[in-house]
C-alpha cells in the first residue's frame, strides 16, 4: 500500500482514548477495518476487545475484528501452530462464537485452514476435524466449483464440506449418521466430481455393511465395480462370505480366475481357490491349488513352507501347475458352485452376446467371452452356466448374467 493512501487514523486513536463508547456503528468498523488492512493486527485486536466491553450494542466491526484475529493467530505455518495448539483452536472458537457464516466473515477461513492442519497431521483426528464440520452450516455454502487461474477446475465448498464429513464419520465408524450423510449428499444438485462422488458411494456402501444392511451395501457395490478401484473382486467377495452367500463368493471367485489368468499379482485369487477347495473338501484341486501359490512364491523369491504334499509336480513350474489347475476346476465346477442348463435363443454374432432362455423370467444375458473354451455359439444350443451378480449401467440396477459357460448339445427340435 503506497504511503499517500494510508488514512491517517489518528483522530480515531485519540476519541478511543478519550471514549471507547463515544463511536457509532460506522466509525467502530472504520477503525478496526483500517488498522487490520494497514496490517497492525494487534491493535487492531486490542480495540476490538475494548469495544465488546465499553459498546456491547456495536456490531459491524466485528467481522473486521475476527480478520485480525486470524490474520495474527490463524493465518500462519503448521509449525507455528503445533507449537500453540491450544491458543490456536481457542482463536478458532472466539472467531466461531463471535461470527456468523455470512459474506465478508473470517469464519469460513478459519475452520478451513483449522481443518487444513488437521488433515495434515499423521494420524488425523478425525473426531477433531468433525467438530470443525459442524462448526459450518454446509447448506449454506459456496456449491460453484473453484476455477483455479489456469482454468483448471476443483471441487466447491460444498462438495469438500461432504465428502470430509462422510470420511470424517466413516472413520469414527458412526456408521449410522455416515449413511445418513451420504443420502443428504446424493441429494443435492451439486457439480460432483467423478472421484468424490464414488467415494460417497463407497463410504455408504462400506458403512450399510456395518450396519447390516447387506443388499443395499451389495447392489451399490455392484454398481461402483469396474468404476472406481476401491471396490473391487475382493471387496463383494468378502461381503458374500461374511453374509454367507457362499455359492455368490464362489461364483465370483473362479469367475475373477477365469478372466485374471496367470500372474503372479493374482495369487491372493490362488489363495481363495485353495481356500474354497477345503471348504468343499476337494483334496485333488486343494493340491493344484496349494503347488501354485508355493511355486509361485519360491520362483518369485519368496520363501515359503507348504503344509500340503505337492510331490506330485515336483517337476512342474507355476505355468504349468496353472494350466493343470485351470482345466480341473472348469472340469468340476459343479463341485463348488451352482450350475444351470438352458438353451441358446438369440444371440448377436457381431456384438458377440446374446441371450438364454429362463423359464418364468426375462431371458438371461451372456457374452461369448465368458465361455469357459473357445467356441463357437449357436442359436438352439443347450449350455450349462452359472449366474453371477452384476449391474445394468442403461438401466441403473442390479441384474444378473450368465457365466462360465460350456455347450453341452445342440437340441434339434427348435
Amino acid at each position: 500500500m503506497e504511503k499517500s493512501n494510508v488514512k491517517d487514523l489518528s483522530v480515531y486513536r485519540r476519541r478511543f482514548e478519550d471514549d471507547p463508547s463515544s463511536f457509532n456503528e460506522f466509525q467502530a468498523m472504520d477503525f478496526v477495518k483500517e488498522l487490520k488492512n494497514q496490517g497492525l493486527n494487534d491493535e487492531a485486536i486490542e480495540v476490538g476487545k475494548t469495544f465488546m466491553q465499553a459498546a456491547p450494542t456495536l456490531s459491524r466491526y466485528i467481522n473486521h475484528y475476527g480478520y485480525a484475529l486470524y490474520n495474527k493467530f490463524i493465518k500462519i505455518e503448521d509449525e507455528a501452530i503445533k507449537e500453540k495448539e491450544s491458543l490456536f483452536f481457542s482463536i478458532v472458537d472466539e472467531i466461531v462464537e463471535l461470527c456468523a457464516q455470512e459474506n465478508y466473515s473470517p469464519l469460513e477461513a478459519t475452520i478451513n485452514r483449522a481443518m487444513k492442519y488437521v488433515l495434515n497431521q499423521k494420524p488425523v483426528d478425525y473426531a477433531k476435524l468433525t467438530e470443525l464440520l459442524n462448526k459450518l452450516n454446509p447448506l449454506a455454502l459456496d456449491d460453484s466449483p473453484f476455477v483455479n487461474p489456469q482454468g483448471k477446475e476443483f471441487e466447491s465448498k460444498k462438495e469438500k464440506w461432504y465428502r470430509l464429513k462422510v470420511r470424517a464419520s466413516y472413520e469414527l465408524k458412526d456408521f449410522k449418521e455416515c449413511v445418513e450423510t451420504c443420502n443428504v449428499a446424493l441429494t443435492l444438485h451439486l457439480k460432483w466430481h467423478y472421484s468424490n462422488l464414488n467415494w460417497i458411494k463407497y463410504y455408504r456402501a462400506s458403512s450399510l455393511v456395518e450396519l447390516g444392511r447387506y443388499e443395499e451395501a451389495q447392489n451399490e457395490f455392484l454398481a461402483l465395480k469396474g468404476r472406481f478401484n476401491q471396490v473391487n473382486f475382493e471387496v463383494l467377495y468378502q461381503l458374500y462370505l461374511n453374509t454367507d452367500a457362499k455359492n455368490e463368493a464362489y461364483t465370483s471367485l473362479i469367475y475373477e480366475f477365469f478372466i485374471s489368468g496367470y500372474d503372479y499379482a493374482n495369487i491372493n485369487i490362488y489363495n481363495h481357490i485353495l481356500e474354497m477347495a477345503k471348504d468343499k473338501n476337494v483334496d485333488f484341486i486343494i493340491t493344484l491349488a496349494a503347488a501354485l501359490v508355493h511355486k509361485l512364491k519360491v520362483e518369485n523369491g519368496t520363501d515359503d513352507e507348504c503344509e500340503v504334499d505337492i510331490s506330485k509336480y515336483d517337476d512342474s513350474d507355476s505355468s504349468k501347475v496353472f494350466d493343470t489347475l485351470y482345466n480341473q476346476l472348469m472340469e468340476h465346477l459343479d463341485l463348488f458352485i451352482e450350475r444351470h442348463e438352458s438353451r441358446v435363443v438369440f444371440y448377436n454374432q457381431d456384438k458377440e452376446y446374446g441371450s438364454l432362455y429362463v423359464r418364468d423370467e426375462n431371458n438371461l444375458f451372456f457374452r461369448q467371452a465368458d465361455y469357459i473354451y473357445d467356441e463357437e455359439v449357436q442359436k438352439r444350443d443347450v449350455v450349462e452356466y452359472s449366474v453371477m451378480k452384476t449391474f445394468d449401467v442403461k438401466k441403473q440396477q442390479p441384474t444378473t448374467k450368465a457365466v462360465l459357460l460350456k455347450t453341452l448339445y445342440e437340441d434339434i427340435r427348435y
